[in-house]
This record gives structure tokens, sequence and C-alpha cells, in this order.
């Protein structure tokens, strides 16, 4: 099994630069991540051009990185390589309004997350290559690794082949922006969508925050401290998962104490039980049928109601408060005052 799963996996041998090289890359979505694929890019000899609104936020940061900025419209029509990092609910949008009118046959789409491919907001034309490689992190860490000499592994797949060589152009793409430096690994549109959303939701941005959030309410709510809840519940998250990040949990296991292991492991299982799976596969479900794409597009056509009150109660909540005076205190040795 090990030996076939090294067998799906891509690093820089595997890899040829020239052929992104000989192309001009556009991008359009001048945020964190596409920033840090743009500046990575330049860096790896690559001819890049950013399209941007004039006047807005993007055409000033990429104006101050030093790259050509032009109408999002001009950069497709000047470029092979068009690289859509807009937020999902707006790339649909963008996309019809400016880049579809300007694309020519033999044209190269790429993303870095499959959403508006896979559930239909987008639909490019026949004649040209749609490709995503996108990195296993956020685009802080895309370019923090790279001027480090290394990478963030990215997932590579292919929705259409019109060339007939768009995943080594991926696979090109992904050794640019130090993707290959770690690894790649191949994919496909609809594994990617439903695998990053349930992970979102479960894990990353949803399971851990909220159990870090619930289990520091539940020991203030029963007399502990707030200090010592806060570093029980959230500081110490950042110490374990480095401790089995790089070796695995057996690693972290050996490097705990027995109480530590056997708490872990009894009351672990205890609380992930049946129900928590359950929800699990019911979140996956709506992922699946289309569920939540629905729901997130009648929040973002409300002009994200809930989403603002959820960010408010989360905002004014103790456990942020406790936060917001730990950290100034921890990292950046300021008091409260």
């Amino acid at each position: 099994m090990n030996k076939d799963l090294l067998n799906d996996l891509y690093f820089d041998k595997d890899a040829d630069l020239a052929l992104i090289q000989m192309k001009k890359v556009a991008i359009v979505g001048y945020g964190n991540q596409g920033r840090a694929q743009a500046l990575n890019l330049r860096d790896s000899g690559v001819s890049v051009i950013v399209g941007a609104r004039e006047g807005g936020s993007s055409q000033q940061k990429a104006n101050e990185d030093g790259f050509k900025v032009i109408s999002i419209e001009d950069a497709v029509f000047d470029a092979d390589v068009i690289a859509i990092l807009l937020p999902d609910q707006v790339m649909a949008t963008v996309y019809n309004r400016s880049i579809a009118p300007n694309l020519s046959a033999g044209n190269i789409l790429q993303f870095s997350h499959g959403y508006n491919i896979h559930y239909g907001k987008i639909i490019p034309p026949k004649d040209v290559d749609v490709m995503m490689v996108a990195p296993s992190g956020a685009g802080k860490m895309v370019r923090q690794e790279f001027e480090k000499g290394n990478g963030v592994p990215n997932l590579i797949a292919i929705h259409q082949d019109y060339s007939g060589v768009a995943f080594d152009l991926a696979l090109s793409y992904s050794k640019a922006i130090g993707g290959t430096r770690s690894a790649a690994f191949k994919s496909t549109f609809k594994e990617e969508t439903e695998t990053d959303l349930f992970g979102e939701q479960v894990v990353l941005t949803g399971g851990i925050p909220k159990l870090i959030q619930n289990s520091f309410k539940v020991m203030v709510d029963s007399g502990y401290s707030p200090i010592t809840a806060w570093f029980v519940s959230y500081y110490e998250v950042k110490l374990i998962v480095d401790l089995f990040n790089e070796n695995g949990f057996q690693f972290m296991n050996d490097a705990i104490s027995d109480t530590a292991e056997y708490g872990g492991q009894t009351r672990g299982n205890r609380l992930m039980d049946d129900s928590v799976t359950s929800k699990m596969k019911s979140f996956l479900s709506e992922i699946q049928s289309g569920e939540f794409f629905k729901e997130w597009e009648n929040e973002s056509l409300s002009g994200l109601e809930n989403l603002d009150r959820l960010r408010d109660k989360d905002a004014n909540s103790d456990f942020e408060a406790v936060t917001k005076v730990l950290l100034n205190a921890i990292y950046r040795n300021k008091s409260d005052s």
C-alpha cells in the first residue's frame, strides 16, 4: 500500500519548469493566495502580469510589488495562462463579465479551488485547458515556505485537456510556486471541492476552533481561571500539532506522558462517538448533494447577514477577549493598558 501511495506523488524531478516559463501568466485576484503565487512565479522566471480593477487595493498592492497591472480584460487577452484566484462568491461574475469574452483558443485557465467549476457556476469553452494547482495552505505560508527554499504541497487536477499536455503544464506551474519541492498529488475538481469543504467544516475552520472555544467555556463555567483554561484549550494546541505534524500521531504519543496518552485515547474515543461521526457524514452529504452550495449561494446573495452575526458573536465572546490580552502579552510583550 505504501509503495502505491508514493506512485501518486510528484516532485521537482518530475516537473519541467521550462513549460510554464514559456507562458505569460495573468493573475486575476491579488489577495493572499494570488500575491503569493505571483511572487513565486516571478522568482521562478515566469512572466507575470496582474489583472485588476482600476483604483482598487489589488492594483495598488501589485504595483508596489513591481508587477505590470492592467485591466482584467486586457490581462486575459495578453496572457496564455489565466490564474483565477478570486473569492468563490464573486468568481463567476468576474469570469462571465471580464474573462470569458476575452479568451482565445489554446488559453489555459488555472484555478486553486474547484468550487466554481464543480458546481457549474463557470462553464469554460471547449478549446481551452482547465487545470487546478491548489496549495494545501494559505497564501502567506506558500510565500514564506518558498522563500525558505521549501514548499507547500499542491493538489493537481485537470478538468479539460484541450492541448493534451495540461497535466505536464500543471506540474510545471506547481514547481514554479514551490509545490513540487514538497510534493504534488493528483486529484479531480470534484474530489478537491468536496474534501476541501468537508475538511474546513469538520476539522480546520469548524471543528478545531469550536472545540477550543467550547472547552474553554466548560472550564471557565466550572470555576477555573480564564488564563489557565486558555492555555490548556488554545495555546497548547500548536505545541501538540507541532509534535505530530512531521512524524505522525505515534511520535506524539511517544513524546507525551502515559497519563496524557491514556486519557487522550480513552476520552477521545468517547468524545468522537457515533453521534459525532453521524454529523460528519451528514455534513459530507450536504456538500455532495449541493445543499451546502445552495445555502452558501443564498447567504452570499443576502449580503452575508448570517455570517456577519456569527462573526460578531465570536468577536465579542469572552474567549476572544482573553485571547487578545494573552496573545499581546506573550507575543508582543504588551499589556492590556
